[in-house]
């Protein structure tokens, strides 16, 4: 009994941290939309069985830097080289909602997740031109921490993006 009770500790304990969000985001997301982002995130990759995310501040500030450099070119949507500073090759989901009033930060993670009705669970390049690469990075199943950034258009357009390691969606290859 005792190394059952034992056991549950230190599952809730690596759990429990697994969804800690710093107070120091990495980006220009408040901890609290942090944390509702990680548990959209991690409540998609649970319908497949994949393990959960760690919140990463390293990843939240690239993606930031990134939806920034995309906010000031007036949000002309393009993705980054998708290359940290240590060389660490990442998965990248942009979105872009036409309103800040209307979409907030969630809204990139519920749009991302929208794909999954057109994924026929073949591997990636088979799909035939559906839109699903938002989603199976969403649930790729190698993947261990996302973070994200967040930008506002001149035009009042919202710009989310988040930052994916290690990365997904290899060709040939199915998420989880």
């Amino acid at each position: 009994m005792r190394i059952f009770l034992m056991a549950l500790l230190v599952f809730y304990f690596i759990n429990a941290k697994a969804q800690s969000i710093p107070v120091n985001t990495g980006s220009n997301f408040k901890a609290s939309d942090a944390k509702i982002f990680l548990d959209h995130h991690n409540k998609v990759r649970a319908e497949v069985g994949v393990g959960k995310l760690a919140w990463s501040s390293s990843l939240s500030n690239y993606a930031q830097s990134w939806a920034n450099e995309l906010a000031d070119k007036k949000c002309k949507m393009k993705h980054s080289k998708c290359v940290d500073a240590n060389g660490r090759i990442l998965g990248e989901n942009i979105f872009w909602g036409s309103s800040s009033a209307v979409y907030g930060t969630l809204d990139a993670s519920k749009s991302w997740y929208e794909e999954k009705a057109y994924y026929n669970g073949k591997p990636i390049g088979e799909n035939r031109g559906k839109m699903i690469g938002h989603y199976t990075q969403m649930v790729w199943k190698s993947t261990r921490e996302v973070g994200a950034g967040v930008a506002y258009c001149p035009s009042g357009a919202i710009i989310v993006v988040a930052s994916y390691h290690p990365a997904g969606n290899i060709v040939g290859s199915v998420p989880y």
